[in-house]
Formats: C-alpha cells, sequence, structure tokens
C-alpha cells in the first residue's frame, strides 16, 4: 500500500489535455481559448458545489472498512 507522507500531493487533477481530449470526443474539435476559459471556470465550480460530499462519503468508505 502506498504512503501517503507528503502533504502537498495531488489526489485527483485534470490537465488541459484532458479536457481538450474529451471536447474532441463530444465535440469533434477541440475547444477555443474562450471555449477553454468557460469550461474550466465550470469544471471548477462544479467540482466544488459537489466536493464536500465526495470527502464525506470517501473518508466513511474508508473508516469503514479498516
Amino acid at each position: 500500500m502506498k504512503k501517503y507522507s507528503d502533504s502537498n500531493e495531488a489526489i485527483f487533477s485534470i490537465s488541459v489535455e484532458d479536457l481538450q481530449h474529451q471536447a474532441i470526443n463530444i465535440t469533434g474539435r477541440k475547444l477555443t481559448d474562450k471555449e477553454l476559459h468557460i469550461a474550466v471556470k465550470g469544471i471548477n465550480e462544479g467540482l466544488s458545489f459537489g466536493i464536500d460530499t465526495v470527502f464525506e462519503t470517501a473518508i466513511e468508505e474508508a473508516t469503514e472498512s479498516s
């Protein structure tokens, strides 16, 4: 099992490349700079909105299994 000693280690990340890959899958093309700005804002807001639920569920699941 991996040890998580670095408290600044990222747990999850989405790169612009990841977003562009999904854009190609969905729209058949890459996003423009303007579209990227809007999409990044939407992702940030969407993930921020539900992050407390994600944290709570993950912690409950982890503590129940140990």
